[in-house]
């Protein structure tokens, strides 16, 4: 059983954006499975909930240091048509945009960082459990807020990726990160 959940809580959205949804080279199909679990967490906790939308450059060349290397592998992925990089929906509808948080690399901060005062507990759905997911749960945990990962609101275009990290962070993270599902959280939490 998940232990109460403080009102000072944010639900933070990792990158479903079209980019991820749609076959543009970073292709997540399972998107489509935790959508439902992720838009009863936004619905249920919206004036509480924040998204991230990942942008990609205009070439590999824009990029910095050795994102460029990851631009090159997949270049399909650059130039890109604003439009590519809008939340899917409903999550469009549902985010005002004061909400939603631009980033050029995997974590959500510094981004969100300034915007999380009084927070002391981050819950985490989303897209992709191994790259932008963990290196923004990692980033809580170093910050010392209580982390929440949404086992059945997260995903990645890897499901043995995704599996592996879920077991790594269960079984050397028991003390810093909690993994819940919706359910779950959503009984913890006081609204």
């Amino acid at each position: 059983m998940l232990p109460p959940i403080s009102p000072h809580t944010k639900h933070i959205v990792i990158d479903l954006q079209r980019l991820f949804a749609e076959p543009h080279g970073w292709h997540v199909p399972s998107i489509a499975d935790i959508l439902p679990n992720v838009v009863t967490l936004c619905q249920t906790t919206a004036e509480n909930t924040r998204y991230s939308r990942f942008i990609t450059p205009p070439n590999p060349q824009a990029a910095m240091g050795r994102w460029q290397n990851l631009y090159q592998a997949y270049p399909q992925v650059t130039g890109l048509d604003a439009a590519i990089l809008d939340l899917i929906q409903p999550l469009k509808q549902i985010a005002q945009p004061v909400q939603i948080f631009d980033k050029t690399t995997y974590s959500i901060f510094p981004a969100i960082q300034p915007h999380l005062d009084q927070t002391d507990t981050l819950i985490l759905s989303g897209a992709e459990t191994d790259a932008c997911i963990y290196a923004s749960l990692l980033s809580v945990v170093d910050l010392g807020l209580r982390v929440i990962l949404a086992t059945d609101a997260v995903t990645s275009s890897d499901q043995a990726a995704h599996e592996a990290t879920l077991n790594i962070i269960a079984r050397r993270l028991p003390n810093q990160v909690e993994l819940a599902t919706t359910f779950e959280i959503l009984a913890a939490w006081p609204r």
